[in-house]
């Protein structure tokens, strides 16, 4: 309607362009209609070229191009937001931004909205081993970096009790001795370069102070007591001076400390984001769809 006004405004007033039952307004207004129609078409068509502003079948015909076929039941917005992953996918690969960018996509967010993501997420690690005295063992943090650890030390063998037990890292060499007692009923905890047996403070008793260190390549530890020197060895004991195994306690040994788990990283999502049904499982599609092979996704609801 704008361009055949505009026409009939350039006519003389006593052709009474005015009047809308006239031949010239008619005639006018019939070629005006098709201006304004061709005008609308390129406008359409360029449209239909951006995938955040085509539909239907002109959706279905960008889709094509990726090969990626709409789905039985899926909608515009739908199809739409699963192609711009694919497109993100093609462009980024696994890296941070376009892991984002795809979670973002799929669960409706706009791109600036703060999506949090950690690499190496940190885990609370707990190893704990059964031993004799004289017994050695492996450990390693499984991180992507060295920790400190805090000792748990417990006698397992019924009415017994070990004294002066030690441990000591055989790659670094460093040695923590408690210099007393442990029973059965009782547990050493040696943290932050203190120790308490059960709720009593015994710092006193440590040999050092120095907190306890595991690498992340992993290091040989070793347990002992001072009665390792007396225990029975066949054809080398000397009578009434040697102890048999059977009667040497056992002891647990527990370690524990934060690792950052490799080749991991952590996507925090809030509740109300992912509210709507299917929404956190649609999350799990895209992300293992985009991640490097061998990484570890986790998608945590806070």
């Amino acid at each position: 309607m704008e361009r055949t006004q505009r026409i009939l405004d350039r006519f003389p007033s006593f052709y009474k362009t005015w009047d809308r039952n006239s031949l010239i307004f008619r005639m006018v207004s019939a070629l005006g209609k098709r201006l304004d129609e061709g005008e609308k078409e390129p406008a359409a068509i360029l449209r239909a070229h951006w995938v955040d502003t085509a539909f239907s079948d002109d959706l279905d015909k960008l889709g094509a191009m990726y090969n990626i076929a709409r789905k039985n039941g899926e909608t515009d917005p739908e199809y739409r937001n699963r192609l711009k992953r694919a497109i993100v996918e093609l462009k980024g690969g696994g890296t941070i931004s376009a892991v984002l960018s795809a979670v973002k996509m799929a669960l409706g967010l706009p791109m600036d909205y703060p999506l949090e993501l950690i690499e190496n997420p940190p885990q609370g690690m707990y190893k704990e081993f059964v031993v004799r005295t004289g017994e050695t063992w492996r450990l390693s943090t499984e991180s992507v970096l060295d920790a400190t650890s805090s000792i748990t030390i417990r006698v397992e063998t019924e009415d017994a009790k070990v004294t002066n037990p030690t441990l000591t890292n055989l790659d670094t060499e460093e040695v923590v001795t408690f210099k007393g007692v442990i029973r059965s009923v009782e547990r050493l905890r040696i943290e932050n370069g203190r120790a308490f047996l059960n709720d009593l403070e015994v710092t006193e008793k440590l040999s050092t102070n120095i907190k306890p260190k595991l690498l992340r390549k992993g290091t040989t530890w070793k347990y002992t007591e001072p009665l390792e020197a007396h225990i029975g060895v066949f054809n080398s004991a000397q009578f009434d001076h040697s102890v048999f195994a059977v009667g040497i306690p056992t002891v647990k040994i527990g370690f524990e400390w934060i690792a950052y788990q490799p080749a991991t990283f952590e996507i925090r999502i809030p509740q109300d984001v992912v509210s709507r049904k299917g929404g956190i499982s649609l999350v799990h599609e895209v992300v293992d769809s985009i991640k490097a092979a061998g990484v570890q996704a986790i998608i945590k609801i806070v």
